[in-house]
C-alpha cells in the first residue's frame, strides 16, 4: 500500500466527504483543497481560482505526495456557462496538473465524467476505446481538461477516471426524486420505463481512486468507473419498497402518455434521462484488479 500525503480539491463536496474518510482510513494523511471554507478537522488549503497563476497552486502543493481532483462545476444558470465551464472544469485542472507535473513525486488522478465520453443517454455498450464524443459544456470541458493533463503529465504518472451517475447517502437529483417517489404510499406507473442505467455507488468510486493512487497498471491510463450491471427505474423503486417491507406498487402506462405529462411538467429532460439507456463497462478498470458493485439496485436500496 502507498501512503503519503494526498490533496483532494472538492473535498467538501459530495465525493469528497466520502473520499477523505477513506483515504485517512487507508492511512493517508489528507489536505482538502476547497473554494471556501468547511467545517472538517482535515487539513486544509485554499483551491486558487482559474485565473490565478501557476504558481498559486503551487505553493498548495509544497510536501504533497499525490493529487486528487475532484472539484468541478456541473450545473450552472450563469449566461456565459460555456466559459465559466472551460475555466472552472478544464482550465483549474490544467494549471493544478502542470504545479503537479513540477512539484509531486506521486500520482495525479483526475475525476472526470463519462459526459466526457458521451451523451446521457447512449446506444451500445460505453467503453474507453470509442471516439469521444461529449454533447454539452460540461462533457467538453472535462474532455479538454483530460487532454491537457495527458499533455501535461506526459513524462508523469497520472491517472484519468470517468464516473457514471454517482449515488449515496445525500444524493441529489434524479436519484433523491426516485428516493421520494418509492416513500409514497401509492402505486406508480411506471413499470413500463424500460431504459437501463449504469450507475456507481459512491464508496466504490473512491476505492477506484485509492486504487488508481495505489496501482501500476493504472498508470498513465483513462477508465470508465461503473457498477458491473445496469438497472431500470422500475428495478430501482422495487428494490427500495422491498426493502421498506412493502410491496412494489407498480403498474404499466403507455410511455407516449408519461412523455407528455413530462413535457407538460417540464421534466422532458428529466424523462429522457430516465427512459434512455446509458450502460457503460468498467471492465478495463476491473482488470487492474477493482472490483465493481454488482447490485446496484439492492444497494441504493439500503441507502435509502
Amino acid at each position: 500500500m502507498v501512503t503519503g500525503v494526498v490533496l483532494v480539491t472538492g473535498a467538501s463536496g459530495f465525493i469528497g466527504v466520502e473520499l477523505v474518510k477513506q483515504l485517512e482510513a487507508s492511512g493517508y494523511r489528507v489536505i482538502g483543497a476547497t473554494r471556501n471554507a468547511y467545517g472538517s478537522n482535515t487539513e486544509s488549503a485554499q483551491l486558487p481560482a482559474p485565473d490565478e497563476p501557476v504558481e498559486a497552486f503551487e505553493r498548495i502543493l509544497g510536501n504533497v505526495d499525490h493529487v486528487v481532483h475532484l472539484a468541478a462545476i456541473a450545473h450552472t444558470q450563469l449566461v456565459n456557462a460555456t466559459d465559466t465551464y472551460h475555466a472552472v472544469n478544464c482550465v483549474l485542472a490544467a494549471k493544478l496538473a502542470r504545479a503537479a507535473h513540477k512539484t509531486i513525486s506521486g500520482k495525479f488522478v483526475f475525476v472526470s465524467s463519462i459526459r466526457a465520453q458521451c451523451a446521457s443517454v447512449h446506444e451500445g455498450v460505453a467503453v474507453e476505446s470509442d471516439l469521444p464524443q461529449p454533447t454539452d459544456d460540461y462533457g467538453r470541458a472535462k474532455l479538454a481538461a483530460e487532454a491537457e493533463i495527458a499533455l501535461t503529465m506526459i513524462r508523469g504518472n497520472y491517472t484519468i477516471l470517468r464516473p457514471v451517475l454517482v449515488y449515496g447517502a445525500g444524493v441529489k437529483g434524479n436519484m433523491a426524486m426516485l428516493m421520494k417517489l418509492a416513500a409514497l404510499p401509492v402505486p406508480l406507473p411506471l413499470k413500463s420505463l424500460a431504459g437501463r442505467r449504469s450507475l456507481l455507488d459512491r464508496a466504490s468510486l473512491c476505492r477506484a481512486i485509492i486504487h488508481s493512487l495505489n496501482e501500476p497498471k493504472t498508470d498513465r491510463g483513462t477508465f470508465i468507473v461503473s457498477d458491473r450491471n445496469p438497472v431500470t427505474v422500475p428495478q430501482i423503486l422495487a428494490a427500495i419498497r422491498r426493502r421498506r417491507g412493502r410491496n412494489p406498487g407498480l403498474f404499466s402506462c403507455p410511455p407516449w402518455i408519461l412523455n407528455i405529462v413530462a413535457q407538460m411538467t417540464s421534466q422532458g429532460d428529466r424523462w429522457k434521462t430516465l427512459n434512455g439507456d446509458l450502460i457503460a463497462s468498467s471492465a478495463k478498470l476491473q482488470s487492474t484488479g477493482w472490483n465493481a458493485v454488482d447490485n446496484p439496485a439492492r444497494h441504493i436500496a439500503e441507502l435509502s
